[in-house]
Formats: C-alpha cells, structure tokens, sequence
C-alpha cells in the first residue's frame, strides 16, 4: 500500500504532543505551510498551489477556499472578525471579509517572497520576507508600505517581543530591531 509523505501531512494530537496522528485534510497533495487560530475559533491553513482550507470545528473538518492565485502560499494571518491576510510567492497578498470566501489582491511593490505576519500589540500589521522585505500596515491590513532593508537579507520570521520590538530569524541569523529601526531610511 502507497502511503504519501510530506505533501499533504496533517498531524494531530489529543495529548499534549506526546504522540500524534496523521490524516488527510484534503485530496490534494500540496504542502501545508502555514496554520493559525483566528480569535473566533476559525482555524486556516495556507498551502502550495493556490491551496487554502478552513476549520469551524477545531480542525474535526476542514473545507478548502477558492483563492485569487495559483502559486504557493506560505502565511496566513487572521485579523478582527472574518478578516484575514493571506501570503506568499512573488508578493502576492490577498484579504479577505468573510472568512476566506472571497479575496482582494493587495499592491505590496514587491516581487520577493513574504514569510510571515504577526498583528502587533498596538494594532500595526507586519509581513516579512526575502530580499529584506517588511511591509506594515496601519489601517488594519487594508493598505500597506514597503520598507526595503539596505541588506537585502531575507527574513522567515517574526515575533514581537515584550518591549515591542520584533525578534526576527532570518538569512542574517536572529536580531531583535525596533519597529521603527526597520521603517526608517529603507530604500
């Protein structure tokens, strides 16, 4: 008997992580990137091949979405309410109202790969990615501005720390930096 490896893997656990189980969400075969809880309970997971699904039952089921985009999508970041920032290859960022039913393409002025999201304590939106990308957004995820960074260093990830600086990993190793250090004198 075939079984598949990678592609597609979903695991589970009911005990803490002390032992999981896989299943398949979905008949496709494509990788799932990236999997976050939205405030109301809503579960997404962004995926390869312009795949996304949704959970309304603490991941029991899950239905896959229509999106704008065929490429590979490597973070999702659920906002207020059914808003969610959806993300990935060549720049390509969408946002959907309603839960992921439908979907606007937002301008990002980039190509480069974004990596990840995260909604800062004081509201301020955040994607991160290759070439030294980070975009922030101020009215909620609705716009954003481009913040090249001079080293061009790609970053896959980012926290914000307690003193609400982020606490990034990337291409240059891990390096904390002020929001506002990031934003100022980008080219």
């Amino acid at each position: 008997m075939y079984k598949r490896q990678a592609y597609g893997s979903y695991y589970e656990t009911t005990d803490g992580g002390t032992t999981w189980s896989s299943r398949w969400i979905s008949d496709d075969d494509w990788h799932l990137h990236k999997i976050a809880r939205a405030a109301n309970g809503n579960l997404y997971i962004a995926a390869e091949g312009g795949s996304f699904y949704r959970s309304v039952d603490g991941g029991e089921t899950w239905i896959t979405l229509p999106t704008e985009y065929q490429g590979s999508y490597f973070g999702v970041l659920p906002l207020e309410d059914d808003s969610v920032l959806l993300f990935g290859l060549r720049g390509h960022l969408f946002r959907s109202d309603d839960a992921g039913e439908s979907w606007q393409e937002i301008d990002t002025g980039t190509v480069a790969m974004l990596t990840d999201g995260q909604r800062l304590a004081d509201g301020t939106v955040v994607i991160t990615g290759l070439g030294g990308t980070v975009l922030t957004s101020t009215d909620g995820g609705r716009t954003f501005t481009l913040h090249q960074q001079a080293n061009r260093r790609g970053i896959s990830a980012a926290v914000e720390t307690g003193d609400g600086s982020l606490l990034m990993v990337g291409e240059f190793g891990v390096r904390t930096a002020a929001l506002s250090e990031l934003t100022a004198g980008s080219d």
